[in-house]
């Protein structure tokens, strides 16, 4: 072999650079090329002379571009020795990029730079981990005290504009023993209850009146006892302990706490109870008179929980984890096109699933199973290349198996007998192991059949297996020659045979010995004699020539 491969590949360090550089290159060169088999005898296989010099060129490549990026084999460094690796390292410069930015953690992004028409800036996506405080035009405007566990805000005001400031704990102006604490339910001084007319300045006071308009809030510290009808058109809110639990607003009752409901009551709509409370636990839910309809827009998934019973409480239709049962039926269908699987039942005897059109094996382009005039049929392609091109070409075949009427296995009417038909596109059946029969083989509508140890080749006519050889039964005709399995003619020659003479047409027979038990007719009696002298000549008494050809 002229070439060599390269010894520097040998010595290359599994993981460095320059080696992941030359595998992969090489893989991808020796890829390209035709693997050599016998329809392609040019070629490549590992080890021949293509492949080296695809290992050599692959390895040229990957030095090259390997001393380029980590400065191998020169003083200057790489050309791209500046720039960071695309798996990490550090940074001792300016970071710059004027043209959008992201940053994360662990292949999710926190941090983004975006702009757009009325301005641009940075935007986070998840939490803000800030260990000191947030400057503002370069103030120091909010922090956060660790001990006392407060957030302190720094500025010579606070303008919250039409912005409406809430809270459902109190709020403190000055100090606490001095300052003025606005809460929930008071506000003080100092430490001491504001009175207002609300309260009269005495807590024991009695008010009786017969309208009261309140611009404010009316606020009550023990129970209200209504003797009519409570309206509050302009939103509702009621709780417990201080607790805010329901609360009815702009067309919304929004309810922080549990809805409990009787037997027998529950949610109703237009005069129909839509959810209500069954006995023995049971809830019932249901439409108006309408559809009831589980999801929507907003909806992600809707998760079930527990077990989808029938009517009846005795079949399980669905389970948690997704197992299935149809006790009535099942019919399946795709893309709103026809039936293509239903179950049916004629009694406990006949039963199943019927497939309508075609049952795919592998893929949705694989082969497929279909019924076909009363049968079943297995429709598949088979690929060739063609030599010129390349080009894969692709034919479709079908095979179908059925059963039909065979009249000449019927014996009487009332019992007819029916055979299994294989019919294929193909031209010829290719079994890849041995077939085996339990009885025979036949060719339909002949006499021919093979048993075990006899060919028939008619009724009388057959070919028989005998303890050493073959039983001929009927007339042996044949249209070339006959002969032991080594034959050769002549005094000096072995075997038997009996052949045609190309030249005269004559048959010929070579024996060792013949024996006549009873009568031979010759027409013709030659002997031939052969007389040695000496052991070095001899001497034939007559002879014949069948043709004469001359030479001069």
């Amino acid at each position: 072999m002229s070439v060599e491969k390269d010894p520097a590949i040998g010595s290359l360090t599994p993981g460095s650079l320059c080696h992941n550089i030359y595998t992969e290159l090489y893989n991808r060169f020796f890829n390209a090329q035709d693997r050599r088999d016998d329809e392609h005898p040019w070629g490549v296989e590992e080890g021949d002379e293509t492949s080296i010099r695809l290992h050599n060129t692959a390895y040229g490549f990957a030095a090259a571009i390997a001393g380029a990026v980590s400065g191998d084999g020169s003083s200057e460094g790489g050309i791209l020795i500046e720039y960071l690796r695309k798996s990490g390292g550090d940074m001792s410069g300016l970071l710059r990029a004027h043209y959008g930015f992201e940053a994360g953690a662990e292949n999710r992004t926190l941090l983004m730079a975006y702009a757009r028409e009325d301005g641009a800036g940075v935007r986070f996506t998840e939490d803000i981990d800030v260990r000191g405080g947030i400057l503002l035009s370069g103030h120091r405007v909010l922090c956060y005290d660790p001990q006392g566990g407060r957030i302190v805000l720094s500025a010579a005001g606070l303008d919250l504009g039409d912005t409406l400031l809430t809270s459902r704990s109190s709020v403190l102006i000055g100090d606490t023993d001095s300052g003025v604490r606005i809460a929930p339910t008071e506000i003080s001084i100092g430490g001491n209850e504001v009175f207002h007319g609300g309260n009269s300045n005495r807590s024991d006071a009695d008010w009786t009146m017969r309208d009261a308009k309140v611009a404010g809030t009316l606020s009550v510290a023990g129970a209200v006892e209504l003797s009519g009808t409570l309206r509050a058109l302009h939103g509702v809110e009621l709780g417990l302990d201080g607790r805010r639990m329901l609360l009815l607003r702009e067309e919304e009752l929004s309810a922080v706490c549990h809805l409990s409901f009787g037997e027998g009551y529950g949610v109703r709509m237009g005069g129909v109870t839509v959810l209500g409370g069954l006995p023995d636990g049971a809830v019932q839910l249901s439409g108006a008179g309408g559809s009831l309809l589980l999801g929507g827009e907003r909806t992600g998934r809707i998760r079930l929980l527990s077990g989808l019973m029938d009517t009846d409480n005795s079949y399980m239709l669905l389970s948690p984890h997704g197992e299935a049962s149809f006790p009535g039926s099942l019919t399946v269908r795709h893309n709103f096109g026809e039936v293509l699987l239903s179950s049916y039942r004629t009694d406990s005897e006949d039963e199943g699933i019927t497939i309508h059109k075609r049952l795919r094996l592998g893929s949705d382009a694989g082969a497929y199973l279909c019924a076909e005039d009363g049968g079943a049929a297995l429709y598949g392609v088979f690929t060739r290349t063609l030599p010129d091109s390349g080009t894969v070409e692709r034919t479709a075949l079908g095979t179908r198996i059925g059963y039909r009427y065979s009249a000449a296995d019927t014996i009487g009417e009332e019992t007819p007998a029916g055979i299994l038909t294989v019919d294929t596109d193909a031209v010829a059946v290719l079994f890849e192991k041995p077939v085996r029969s339990g009885s025979s083989f036949e060719i339909a509508a002949s006499a021919t059949r093979l048993m075990d140890g006899i060919l028939y080749l008619s009724e009388g006519l057959f070919l028989s297996a005998a303890a050493d050889g073959i039983t001929h039964y009927g007339n042996t005709y044949l249209t070339g020659d006959v002969s032991s399995v080594r034959f050769t003619p002549g005094l000096a020659g072995t075997g038997w045979a009996v052949q045609r003479s190309g030249t005269t047409g004559n048959a010929i027979a070579t024996f060792d010995e013949l024996t006549v038990r009873k009568r031979i007719r010759v027409y013709e009696l030659e002997i031939q004699r052969a007389d040695v002298v000496g052991g070095a000549l001899w001497i034939s008494h007559s002879f014949r020539g069948d043709e004469v050809e001359k030479i001069h």
